[in-house]
């Protein structure tokens, strides 16, 4: 189809929960009618977009006259009449291995840049498969997992890399993520993400071994490098940072896309780096404790989603339903600090802290995810001139870090 760019960015699932807050940043932060570009939503109910025109008119009057797509997954016209019409395409319609792939399509066959929120490693897999190749000939990026999954991880690790090669002429062979402390709620997208992945992995065994690699999302020929990554599974005490450490419910979605940075950037990072992610806690019993509730949390999370009855007791009383989430006072009450720290062969230490000041998976995900797609937008000589499907390090790179300035999120070299 035809380039006929109306709008630069197009935010598709704009009525979704998510969604709704990447709309709510963009008005409050840049509103629609900015010198710097034009914006759109876009979603498969009509009566749900003019609901949402109506629901935001209190913040600027012009939202009335925005332009909106009606567009469906599965109808492949109607993407392409919304690929086509835009420069980028921000997606916060999950789970995305049951909706996300033909949008993503769309986007590659129009050369139309794409940014989601997803932490699904399976979608990730199938669209570096798919359209890695064909979006490196067509010149446009596909960047997944641009929130709290996995910006801050890696972002994180490409700031640290940058200062140890400016400090210590070379990079940091081991690296750690450790959550100091972190505040969030559930929506009900996610909990839809997590049961999508776990059907996905049993109605394809078969992709179980590559999708259970530490190095599933890098390119075929480099599904390797020469180093055991380590993967923490219990408690630990943390000798080097004198902490309790216990496993952190998204290093497995946040270590391969670091690893994934590395790959395609030909092992910048070298072919024996060494990444790993964990929850940490304060020495003595009291941190001991919190790290064994923490560990306690995670196993059942993960029985649940393997045992159909107790997943729909859970889904019925617990878990909130889809397109529902944490109230707005809850989201400004989170937050979340990370500290990453780096050796050079075990002797030269390098640190990375990150903050951020509302809730991880939410309101600081909106703006990441928002920044991501605007960093492409009006910063593109400043990003890596690099295509494909790419991780937010390898595709937008340092520019980002500026752009979240002042916006609640914060990388710091220490």
């Amino acid at each position: 189809m035809k380039k006929n760019i109306k709008n630069d960015l197009i935010v598709f699932g704009a009525t979704g929960f998510t969604g709704k807050l990447v709309v709510e940043y963009l008005i409050k932060n840049y509103g629609l009618e900015n010198q710097k570009f034009t914006w759109a939503i876009a979603g498969r109910d009509k009566a749900k977009l003019e609901e949402l025109k109506q629901s935001f008119i209190l913040i600027d009057p012009l939202f009335a006259k925005i332009d909106s797509f009606v567009a469906d997954s599965f109808n492949s016209k109607s993407l392409d009449i919304l690929t086509s019409s835009c420069s980028i395409i921000i997606s916060t319609v999950g789970p995305y291995i049951e909706y996300g792939l033909p949008l993503v399509e769309s986007c590659v066959k129009n050369h139309t840049n794409y940014c989601d929120l997803t932490g699904e490693v399976p979608f990730i897999r199938e669209s570096i498969d798919l359209f890695h190749e064909k979006a490196k000939k067509n010149k446009c990026r596909i960047i997944h997992s641009c929130g709290f999954d996995s910006i801050p991880s890696d972002l994180g690790v490409l700031l640290l890399q940058k200062n140890s090669l400016e400090r210590f002429n070379k990079v940091c062979d081991d690296i750690n993520l450790y959550v100091r402390s972190i505040k969030g709620g559930l929506s009900g997208g996610t909990i839809s993400s997590m049961m999508s992945i776990t059907k996905y992995i049993k109605a394809h065994p078969e992709k179980r071994r590559i999708l259970s690699s530490p190095f599933s999302l890098n390119p075929i020929d480099r599904i390797k490098n020469n180093a055991q990554q380590p993967v923490l599974k219990s408690i630990r005490w943390d000798s080097a940072f004198k902490k309790w450490t216990c496993p952190f419910l998204m290093s497995g979605i946040n270590t391969r896309v670091v690893r994934r940075t590395n790959a395609v950037a030909k092992f910048s990072y070298g072919e024996n780096f060494k990444y790993n992610e964990v929850s940490s806690f304060n020495r003595g019993l009291e941190g001991f404790l919190k790290a064994l509730n923490m560990l306690f949390t995670l196993v059942f999370l993960q029985f649940s989603l393997r045992s159909n009855l107790l997943l729909w007791i859970l889904k019925k009383i617990v878990f909130p339903k889809p397109g529902e989430g944490p109230s707005k006072p809850k989201m400004e009450n989170g937050f979340f600090k990370l500290k990453i720290i780096g050796f050079i062969k075990q002797m030269q230490k390098n640190s990375v802290t990150v903050i951020g000041d509302s809730d991880p998976g939410y309101s600081a995900t909106a703006k990441m995810l928002t920044e991501s797609a605007i960093s492409i937008l009006l910063n593109e000589n400043k990003t890596p001139k690099k295509y494909g499907v790419l991780t937010p390090a390898s595709g937008i790179g340092l520019v980002l870090i500026e752009r979240l300035k002042g916006k609640g999120i914060s990388f710091k070299i220490d």
